[in-house]
């Protein structure tokens, strides 16, 4: 082989390598542990899209000669990353909704902005047990409590009179939560609320909104806020937890501090709908709102429902505790 042969093959690997690398960096950067750090932080949450932008981009390479190395190291990141999203849109049969079920609703409300009138009717419709509500502050607790208060709803929310609804958490629980004590938990930026008793026993209802890994600094509180829910999911008892967690599936931090729980939405084919942005279709955006349930739980419903006024989806997850 002449060294002018050499040199192009040489070139062509080393271009394959990039073209590896930079794909890995968008598509599994969780695996490269650059997720840790913005902007792999941000980078991930995405993974479902770029795992089919990197297999547009390989079948594109596959069709030049030159270009198929590239497209196979390119082609095997990309089903990497679609092994690791693909089990959340696999439905499994599950049981039908018995009147036993906890039902949990929970909706960013936007600093406040979610329209109370359509939430209302929402809880009216679905009557949820709990409603947790991150970026809903006193004011929208006022606007929203006389409109459900009838169907016997109570409130408690995370701050006090004149806090921005953004660094707030409102909690709704229904007459059949029954005889339930909350207080404002610490730990994280913003204070999250705790829920016991009535309905849930021994087991502990945590309604919560982590820090946005929006830069540096903010990655930094995110990580912190996960570590208080990865101590709560090693509890001898599992708790539930539902808010805005600003994490997917796909954040291998996030992954670690659910270790203990479960998603509410696994098996249900709905783990790939989006929850955020709500401007954007169901299937382009990604899913950061969640409920965290006990491993043995059993999820008999999981749906996203749309809320005028807010820049997320609700979620409501219908599920049978275990032991």
């Amino acid at each position: 082989m002449s060294a002018r042969r050499t040199a192009a093959r040489c070139r062509r690997l080393g271009a394959a390598a990039a073209l590896g690398g930079m794909a890995a960096a968008l598509v599994v950067p969780d695996r490269l542990r650059l997720d840790h750090r913005f902007p792999g932080v941000d980078v991930v949450a995405w993974r479902p899209h770029t795992t089919a932008a990197t297999l547009a981009a390989a079948a594109f390479l596959a069709t030049r000669r030159r270009s198929r190395p590239g497209a196979a190291l390119v082609g095997a990141v990309g089903l990497g990353g679609a092994a690791a999203v693909a089990g959340r849109a696999i439905t499994r049969r599950a049981p039908e909704q018995g009147p036993e079920d906890l039902r949990i609703l929970s909706l960013n409300a936007l600093h406040g902005r979610a329209d109370t009138g359509e939430l209302a009717t929402v809880i009216e419709r679905e009557v949820p047990d709990f409603v947790v509500l991150p970026e809903a502050g006193c004011d929208f607790r006022d606007k929203l409590l006389p409109l459900v208060e009838v169907l016997g709803y109570r409130a408690w929310t995370s701050t006090e009179p004149g806090v921005r609804d953004g660094h707030s958490v409102t909690l709704l629980a229904g007459g059949r939560a029954g005889d339930v004590r909350v207080r404002i938990g610490t730990g994280m930026r913003y204070p999250h609320l705790e829920v016991t008793g009535g309905i849930l026993g021994r087991r502990t209802l945590y309604a919560v909104h982590p820090t946005a890994p929006m830069g540096p600094r903010r990655t930094a509180l995110w990580r912190k806020d996960l570590a208080l829910i990865a101590q709560w999911c090693r509890a001898p008892i599992a708790p539930i937890v539902a808010g805005d967690f600003n994490s997917t599936l796909d954040h291998s931090v996030f992954r670690a501090a659910m270790a203990g729980c479960r998603s509410a939405a696994a098996g249900s084919g709905q783990g790939l709908v989006a929850t955020y942005p709500s401007a954007l279709p169901r299937w382009l955006g990604i899913q950061i709102d969640h409920v965290l349930v006990p491993p043995r739980t059993v999820t008999t419903r999981f749906d996203v429902v749309d809320v005028a006024g807010t820049d997320h989806r609700a979620v409501l997850a219908g599920v049978r505790l275990g032991s």
